[in-house]
């Protein structure tokens, strides 16, 4: 009786492995994956402006909050009312976009 039991569930966990599988086993495939599409990539002219973009991005996002709101109305008074309009809205709109984070 304990034997048809055992060999009942048995079947059924075989059964649920097929059909729910194995997340170790799909992450070290996925790993293999991205290492063999990273060892056979050509160097790229799109690394280079793209990494350019994020640092000019993030400096402007750093000048837009730190520096806009902090440093020049504490330390450069008489030239803050003298600023172009704040663009943050654009920078944060291509930043977070570049970052994958949408609109």
């Amino acid at each position: 009786m304990w034997m048809l039991l055992g060999k009942l569930f048995g079947g059924l966990s075989g059964l649920a492995d097929r059909f729910v599988p194995d997340r170790n086993r799909q992450n070290e495939a996925q790993s293999r994956i991205n290492e063999a599409e990273v060892s056979g990539a050509p160097a790229s002219r799109m690394r280079l402006w793209r990494s350019f973009l994020g640092w000019v991005l993030a400096l402007l996002f750093c000048w837009e909050v730190v520096g806009r709101l902090v440093i020049v109305p504490l330390f450069f008074a008489q030239w803050a009312k003298n600023l172009p309009p704040s663009a943050l809205d654009q920078v944060m709109t291509l930043l977070l976009g570049m970052l994958g984070l949408g609109f």
